[in-house]
Protein backbone atom coordinates (compact mmCIF):
# COMPACT_ATOMS: atom_id res chain seq x y z
CA UNK A 1 0.00 0.00 0.00
CA UNK A 2 1.58 3.84 -0.99
CA UNK A 3 1.88 6.11 1.44
CA UNK A 4 -1.27 8.59 0.77
CA UNK A 5 -3.17 5.07 0.67
CA UNK A 6 -2.54 4.37 4.05
CA UNK A 7 -3.33 8.19 5.30
CA UNK A 8 -6.27 8.20 2.92
CA UNK A 9 -7.40 4.76 4.59
CA UNK A 10 -6.80 6.07 8.36
CA UNK A 11 -8.18 9.41 8.15
CA UNK A 12 -11.51 7.55 6.53
CA UNK A 13 -11.39 5.07 9.53
CA UNK A 14 -11.28 8.24 12.13
CA UNK A 15 -13.67 10.41 10.21
CA UNK A 16 -16.43 7.55 10.65
CA UNK A 17 -15.94 8.35 14.18
CA UNK A 18 -18.99 10.25 15.70
CA UNK A 19 -18.08 13.55 17.45
CA UNK A 20 -14.59 14.09 16.00
CA UNK A 21 -12.81 15.84 13.41
CA UNK A 22 -9.12 15.61 12.19
CA UNK A 23 -6.58 16.91 10.11
CA UNK A 24 -3.93 14.88 8.66
CA UNK A 25 -1.44 17.71 7.89
CA UNK A 26 -0.97 18.13 11.89
CA UNK A 27 0.49 14.62 11.79
CA UNK A 28 1.89 13.61 8.13
CA UNK A 29 4.31 16.86 7.37
CA UNK A 30 7.44 15.88 5.72
CA UNK A 31 9.51 17.21 8.80
CA UNK A 32 8.26 13.55 10.05
CA UNK A 33 10.50 11.50 7.45
CA UNK A 34 8.83 8.55 6.11
CA UNK A 35 6.97 6.22 6.97
CA UNK A 36 7.66 3.97 9.90
CA UNK A 37 6.80 1.09 11.76
CA UNK A 38 4.44 1.10 14.57
CA UNK A 39 7.19 1.52 17.97
CA UNK A 40 3.88 0.08 20.08
CA UNK A 41 6.51 -3.36 20.28
CA UNK A 42 9.46 -1.56 21.95
CA UNK A 43 10.58 -2.86 25.56
CA UNK A 44 7.33 -1.93 27.75
CA UNK A 45 9.96 -0.34 30.09
CA UNK A 46 10.89 2.15 27.80
CA UNK A 47 7.28 3.58 28.26
CA UNK A 48 8.19 3.95 32.30
CA UNK A 49 11.59 5.61 31.50
CA UNK A 50 13.82 2.51 32.33
CA UNK A 51 15.73 0.60 30.18
CA UNK A 52 17.24 -2.54 31.91
CA UNK A 53 19.37 -5.01 30.28
CA UNK A 54 17.38 -7.91 28.23
CA UNK A 55 19.88 -10.44 27.85
CA UNK A 56 19.00 -14.42 28.72
CA UNK A 57 22.69 -16.03 30.21
CA UNK A 58 22.72 -19.97 28.68
CA UNK A 59 25.78 -21.16 29.06
CA UNK A 60 27.25 -23.89 26.47
CA UNK A 61 26.74 -27.50 27.09
CA UNK A 62 29.89 -29.36 28.38
CA UNK A 63 31.38 -32.51 26.20
CA UNK A 64 31.75 -35.90 27.95
CA UNK A 65 34.70 -36.90 29.50
CA UNK A 66 36.12 -40.58 29.96
CA UNK A 67 38.48 -41.57 32.76
CA UNK A 68 41.86 -42.35 31.23
CA UNK A 69 43.16 -43.68 34.46
CA UNK A 70 46.20 -41.50 34.51
CA UNK A 71 46.33 -37.97 37.39
CA UNK A 72 45.80 -36.13 34.38
CA UNK A 73 42.56 -38.19 33.51
CA UNK A 74 41.46 -37.49 37.24
CA UNK A 75 41.96 -34.36 36.94
CA UNK A 76 39.77 -33.89 33.94
CA UNK A 77 37.38 -35.49 35.57
CA UNK A 78 37.49 -33.06 38.48
CA UNK A 79 37.68 -29.89 36.28
CA UNK A 80 34.23 -31.24 34.40
CA UNK A 81 32.70 -31.43 37.56
CA UNK A 82 33.44 -28.18 38.87
CA UNK A 83 32.75 -26.42 35.45
CA UNK A 84 29.02 -28.02 35.80
CA UNK A 85 28.84 -26.62 38.82
CA UNK A 86 29.67 -22.86 37.76
CA UNK A 87 26.96 -23.66 34.60
CA UNK A 88 24.18 -24.78 37.15
CA UNK A 89 25.42 -21.40 39.38
CA UNK A 90 24.56 -19.23 36.13
CA UNK A 91 21.13 -20.50 35.35
CA UNK A 92 20.04 -19.80 38.71
CA UNK A 93 21.60 -16.36 38.82
CA UNK A 94 20.28 -15.78 35.06
CA UNK A 95 16.44 -16.96 36.94
CA UNK A 96 17.06 -14.49 39.36
CA UNK A 97 18.02 -11.79 37.84
CA UNK A 98 15.28 -12.20 34.90
CA UNK A 99 13.04 -12.20 37.99
CA UNK A 100 14.11 -8.58 39.67
CA UNK A 101 14.26 -7.20 36.00
CA UNK A 102 10.61 -8.52 35.70
CA UNK A 103 9.60 -7.20 39.26
CA UNK A 104 11.64 -3.82 38.61
CA UNK A 105 9.56 -3.36 35.26
CA UNK A 106 6.24 -4.63 36.46
CA UNK A 107 7.01 -1.39 39.35
CA UNK A 108 8.13 0.80 37.15
CA UNK A 109 5.26 0.70 35.10
CA UNK A 110 2.52 0.79 37.65
CA UNK A 111 4.63 3.60 38.95
CA UNK A 112 4.98 5.65 36.09
CA UNK A 113 0.71 4.88 35.44
CA UNK A 114 -0.15 6.35 39.05
CA UNK A 115 2.32 9.22 38.59
CA UNK A 116 0.73 9.84 35.59
CA UNK A 117 -2.56 10.12 37.11
CA UNK A 118 -1.87 12.35 39.99
CA UNK A 119 -0.31 15.22 37.24
CA UNK A 120 -2.88 14.65 35.35
CA UNK A 121 -5.62 15.90 38.09
CA UNK A 122 -2.82 18.52 39.28
CA UNK A 123 -2.65 19.97 36.01
CA UNK A 124 -6.51 20.48 36.04
CA UNK A 125 -6.51 21.34 39.50
CA UNK A 126 -7.83 19.73 42.63
CA UNK A 127 -8.20 20.81 46.66
CA UNK A 128 -5.84 21.47 48.37
CA UNK A 129 -4.52 18.41 50.63
CA UNK A 130 -6.88 16.11 48.55
CA UNK A 131 -6.56 12.82 50.41
CA UNK A 132 -7.72 10.71 47.41
CA UNK A 133 -4.08 11.99 45.79
CA UNK A 134 -2.34 11.40 49.02
CA UNK A 135 -3.43 7.78 49.13
CA UNK A 136 -2.31 7.41 45.29
CA UNK A 137 0.91 9.04 45.93
CA UNK A 138 1.46 6.14 48.51
CA UNK A 139 1.24 3.81 45.66
CA UNK A 140 3.55 5.22 44.18
CA UNK A 141 6.03 5.19 47.27
CA UNK A 142 5.00 1.61 47.66
CA UNK A 143 6.03 0.93 43.68
CA UNK A 144 9.46 2.83 44.96
CA UNK A 145 9.96 1.07 47.72
CA UNK A 146 9.85 -2.41 46.05
CA UNK A 147 12.08 -1.25 43.53
CA UNK A 148 14.26 -0.62 45.96
CA UNK A 149 14.26 -4.05 47.52
CA UNK A 150 15.00 -5.51 44.19
CA UNK A 151 18.30 -2.60 44.63
CA UNK A 152 19.67 -4.63 47.29
CA UNK A 153 19.05 -8.20 45.47
CA UNK A 154 20.60 -7.20 42.45
CA UNK A 155 23.68 -5.84 44.81
CA UNK A 156 23.50 -9.28 46.38
CA UNK A 157 23.41 -11.42 43.39
CA UNK A 158 26.02 -9.12 41.82
CA UNK A 159 28.78 -9.98 44.89
CA UNK A 160 27.83 -13.89 44.20
CA UNK A 161 28.58 -13.63 40.13
CA UNK A 162 31.81 -11.54 40.92
CA UNK A 163 32.73 -14.25 43.42
CA UNK A 164 31.62 -17.04 40.60
CA UNK A 165 33.38 -15.46 37.86
CA UNK A 166 36.67 -15.48 40.04
CA UNK A 167 36.13 -19.14 40.32
CA UNK A 168 35.73 -19.33 36.71
CA UNK A 169 38.97 -17.74 36.01
CA UNK A 170 40.98 -19.65 38.48
CA UNK A 171 39.43 -22.71 36.88
CA UNK A 172 40.52 -21.92 33.14
CA UNK A 173 44.00 -21.36 34.29
CA UNK A 174 43.97 -24.72 36.14
CA UNK A 175 43.29 -25.97 33.07
CA UNK A 176 45.92 -24.73 30.87
CA UNK A 177 48.36 -25.19 33.52
CA UNK A 178 47.37 -28.97 33.70
CA UNK A 179 48.76 -29.33 30.30
CA UNK A 180 52.06 -29.45 31.84
CA UNK A 181 51.32 -32.31 34.33
CA UNK A 182 53.97 -35.23 33.17
CA UNK A 183 52.46 -38.86 33.00
CA UNK A 184 49.20 -38.14 30.55
CA UNK A 185 48.07 -39.55 27.77
CA UNK A 186 47.11 -37.98 24.22
CA UNK A 187 43.68 -38.27 25.20
CA UNK A 188 43.89 -36.19 28.11
CA UNK A 189 44.98 -33.10 26.28
CA UNK A 190 42.37 -33.69 23.76
CA UNK A 191 40.08 -33.32 26.81
CA UNK A 192 42.07 -30.49 28.10
CA UNK A 193 41.48 -28.56 25.01
CA UNK A 194 37.43 -29.15 24.63
CA UNK A 195 37.52 -28.09 28.35
CA UNK A 196 39.84 -25.11 28.28
CA UNK A 197 37.24 -23.74 25.50
CA UNK A 198 33.96 -24.36 27.23
CA UNK A 199 35.09 -22.72 30.35
CA UNK A 200 36.97 -19.98 28.37
CA UNK A 201 33.39 -19.59 26.81
CA UNK A 202 31.90 -20.00 30.34
CA UNK A 203 34.20 -17.20 31.60
CA UNK A 204 33.01 -14.46 28.64
CA UNK A 205 29.19 -15.54 30.06
CA UNK A 206 30.27 -14.69 33.79
CA UNK A 207 31.79 -11.72 32.56
CA UNK A 208 28.97 -10.35 30.26
CA UNK A 209 26.03 -11.44 33.38
CA UNK A 210 28.31 -9.54 36.22
CA UNK A 211 28.57 -6.39 33.79
CA UNK A 212 24.64 -6.61 33.22
CA UNK A 213 23.89 -6.85 36.37
CA UNK A 214 25.99 -3.90 37.60
CA UNK A 215 24.62 -1.53 34.42
CA UNK A 216 21.09 -2.70 35.72
CA UNK A 217 21.86 -1.71 39.55
CA UNK A 218 23.08 1.88 38.11
CA UNK A 219 19.93 2.14 36.10
CA UNK A 220 17.76 1.23 39.06
CA UNK A 221 19.46 3.57 41.41
CA UNK A 222 19.23 6.48 38.84
CA UNK A 223 15.73 5.67 38.18
CA UNK A 224 14.98 5.40 41.79
CA UNK A 225 16.43 8.61 42.93
CA UNK A 226 14.70 10.76 40.25
CA UNK A 227 11.56 8.91 41.41
CA UNK A 228 11.97 10.04 44.96
CA UNK A 229 12.84 13.61 43.85
CA UNK A 230 9.37 13.51 41.67
CA UNK A 231 7.48 12.45 44.90
CA UNK A 232 8.62 15.23 47.36
CA UNK A 233 7.93 17.70 44.65
CA UNK A 234 4.28 15.99 43.71
CA UNK A 235 3.55 15.76 47.65
CA UNK A 236 3.99 19.45 47.36
CA UNK A 237 1.84 20.15 44.47
CA UNK A 238 -0.62 18.30 46.14
CA UNK A 239 -0.68 20.43 49.64
CA UNK A 240 -1.41 23.54 47.47
CA UNK A 241 -3.91 21.83 44.80
CA UNK A 242 -1.62 22.40 41.24
CA UNK A 243 1.48 21.11 40.13
CA UNK A 244 4.17 22.55 38.25
CA UNK A 245 5.24 26.52 36.97
CA UNK A 246 4.22 25.64 33.38
CA UNK A 247 0.88 24.53 34.18
CA UNK A 248 -1.51 27.06 32.44
CA UNK A 249 -4.85 27.48 35.08
CA UNK A 250 -7.93 26.09 32.83
CA UNK A 251 -10.00 28.95 32.08
CA UNK A 252 -7.59 31.78 31.81
CA UNK A 253 -6.64 31.38 28.41
CA UNK A 254 -8.07 34.13 26.08
CA UNK A 255 -10.57 33.83 23.42
CA UNK A 256 -8.90 33.22 20.35
CA UNK A 257 -10.99 32.03 16.77
CA UNK A 258 -12.77 29.23 16.07
CA UNK A 259 -11.69 26.34 17.58
CA UNK A 260 -13.02 23.67 15.09
CA UNK A 261 -11.49 25.36 12.12
CA UNK A 262 -7.97 24.88 11.56
CA UNK A 263 -7.67 28.01 9.63
CA UNK A 264 -8.24 29.45 13.27
CA UNK A 265 -5.98 26.88 15.08
CA UNK A 266 -4.84 28.38 18.93
CA UNK A 267 -1.94 30.57 18.58
CA UNK A 268 1.06 28.91 20.38
CA UNK A 269 1.18 29.31 24.09
CA UNK A 270 3.74 27.36 27.01
CA UNK A 271 1.38 24.67 27.11
CA UNK A 272 0.87 24.38 23.65
CA UNK A 273 1.25 24.68 19.59
CA UNK A 274 0.33 26.59 16.66
CA UNK A 275 -0.89 24.86 13.63
CA UNK A 276 -3.72 22.40 13.07
CA UNK A 277 -4.48 20.26 15.31
CA UNK A 278 -4.28 16.53 15.15
CA UNK A 279 -7.87 15.50 16.86
CA UNK A 280 -10.37 17.82 17.34
CA UNK A 281 -13.36 16.24 19.90
CA UNK A 282 -16.75 17.96 19.81
CA UNK A 283 -18.37 16.82 23.00
CA UNK A 284 -22.28 17.09 22.30
CA UNK A 285 -22.97 14.26 24.51
CA UNK A 286 -20.81 13.23 27.45
CA UNK A 287 -20.50 9.50 25.86
CA UNK A 288 -18.45 10.73 22.75
CA UNK A 289 -16.94 7.44 21.58
CA UNK A 290 -13.35 8.71 20.76
CA UNK A 291 -10.98 6.45 21.95
CA UNK A 292 -9.91 4.67 18.91
CA UNK A 293 -9.43 7.65 16.85
CA UNK A 294 -7.14 9.13 19.90
CA UNK A 295 -5.29 5.80 19.75
CA UNK A 296 -4.73 5.45 15.95
CA UNK A 297 -3.86 8.94 16.27
CA UNK A 298 -0.93 8.53 19.00
CA UNK A 299 0.25 5.82 17.64
CA UNK A 300 0.99 7.06 14.43
CA UNK A 301 2.38 10.10 15.69
CA UNK A 302 4.62 8.00 17.93
CA UNK A 303 6.03 6.28 15.00
CA UNK A 304 6.22 9.11 13.44
CA UNK A 305 8.54 11.03 15.77
CA UNK A 306 8.99 9.34 18.82
CA UNK A 307 9.70 11.93 21.40
CA UNK A 308 6.68 14.46 20.33
CA UNK A 309 4.83 16.33 22.56
CA UNK A 310 1.67 16.57 22.78
CA UNK A 311 -0.86 19.62 23.99
CA UNK A 312 -4.51 19.39 25.15
CA UNK A 313 -6.73 22.11 25.09
CA UNK A 314 -9.89 22.39 26.43
CA UNK A 315 -12.34 24.46 24.66
CA UNK A 316 -15.15 25.83 26.54
CA UNK A 317 -18.09 27.70 25.19
CA UNK A 318 -18.63 31.26 26.02
CA UNK A 319 -22.35 29.87 26.83
CA UNK A 320 -21.89 27.38 29.57
CA UNK A 321 -20.73 24.34 29.37
CA UNK A 322 -16.88 23.14 30.48
CA UNK A 323 -14.63 20.75 28.66
CA UNK A 324 -12.19 20.47 31.38
CA UNK A 325 -13.44 17.00 32.66
CA UNK A 326 -13.08 15.67 29.20
CA UNK A 327 -9.59 17.42 28.60
CA UNK A 328 -8.41 15.38 31.68
CA UNK A 329 -9.91 12.37 30.06
CA UNK A 330 -8.22 13.00 26.77
CA UNK A 331 -5.21 13.77 28.81
CA UNK A 332 -4.60 10.48 30.80
CA UNK A 333 -5.71 8.52 27.98
CA UNK A 334 -2.57 9.59 25.96
CA UNK A 335 -0.60 8.38 29.25
CA UNK A 336 -2.22 5.45 29.26
CA UNK A 337 -1.03 4.99 26.04
CA UNK A 338 2.32 4.86 26.83
CA UNK A 339 3.42 8.68 26.51
CA UNK A 340 5.29 9.63 29.31
CA UNK A 341 3.64 11.96 31.53
CA UNK A 342 5.80 15.22 30.74
CA UNK A 343 5.26 14.95 26.76
CA UNK A 344 1.68 15.51 27.73
CA UNK A 345 0.62 19.24 28.62
CA UNK A 346 -2.72 20.26 29.27
CA UNK A 347 -4.69 24.06 28.75
CA UNK A 348 -7.92 25.88 28.39
CA UNK A 349 -9.55 28.35 26.18
CA UNK A 350 -12.65 30.04 25.72
CA UNK A 351 -14.41 29.89 22.55
CA UNK A 352 -16.84 32.80 21.66
CA UNK A 353 -18.12 30.63 18.86
CA UNK A 354 -18.07 26.97 20.24
CA UNK A 355 -22.08 25.83 20.50
CA UNK A 356 -20.51 22.54 22.71
CA UNK A 357 -17.30 21.72 25.02
CA UNK A 358 -15.20 20.03 22.94
CA UNK A 359 -10.70 18.68 23.17
CA UNK A 360 -8.27 19.76 21.06
CA UNK A 361 -5.14 17.58 20.35
CA UNK A 362 -1.45 19.08 19.15
CA UNK A 363 1.52 17.72 18.66
CA UNK A 364 4.80 19.20 18.26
Amino acid sequence: MTKIAKISSLLLTMAALSGCTYSSDAIFPSLFGEDSENVSSENEAKNAGIVLGTTNFEPVNISEVSNTGTFVGQKVLTFRNELSQLQTSIKENNAELQKLRSSVVNNALQYHKTIGMIEAKLQVGTTPGNPLMYEMLAKAQNNIQVMSTNSASLNQLSAKVAADTANTDYLVDAIRSAYSISGAVDEDHVQLRTLENEAGQTSILMHSLLNEINSDISRQQQYVETANNNIVKLSDAIRVGSYGVNNVPMGNLPVMGNAFSPRHAPKASPAMISGKPLLAIKFTSPDVKYQEGLKQAVANAVAKKPDITFDVVAVNPARGGSAQKYASAVFQDIIDLGVNADKVNISSKTDAKAKSPAVMVFVR
